[in-house]
């Protein structure tokens, strides 16, 4: 895993889409090209892994509120951090990153990315 990965404790990332995932773990530096099913395959992104990724569900079980999606994000981040998120509860979270993309450049890439991370 990567440097960044290495003190977060909790991720919210944009997965508008079900390849955004895996996308945003190379871009984040959670993992290298290539290896981003080895952090599925291997547990690492549940709730109980070395880094757990949506624990919400991610923004498409929420039916992706655009406008909201990053709000969504934050206050999930905070929820964790606080202790509040019930079950989806990361123990011991005190490190956390949110992640939101928005928009399209050419078609191919966000035209907007914002990163939050939060700590308690």
């Amino acid at each position: 895993m990567g440097l960044m990965a290495l003190s977060i404790e909790v991720c919210e990332l944009h997965d508008a889409f079900a390849v955004n995932e895996l996308q945003h773990y190379v871009e984040l530096g959670f993992c290298k090209r290539g290896e981003e099913a080895r952090l599925i395959e291997d547990g690492i992104t549940e709730i109980g892994g070395k880094l757990p990724v949506n624990p919400s569900g991610g923004l498409l079980s929420k039916g992706h509120p655009i406008s909201a999606s990053g709000i969504a994000q934050v206050a999930e981040i905070v929820w964790q951090l606080r202790g509040q998120a019930g079950k989806r509860q990361v123990a011991n979270a005190r490190v956390g990153l949110a992640h939101v993309a928005g928009g399209e450049v050419a078609g191919l890439e966000s035209g907007a990315v914002a990163v939050h991370i939060l700590k308690m």
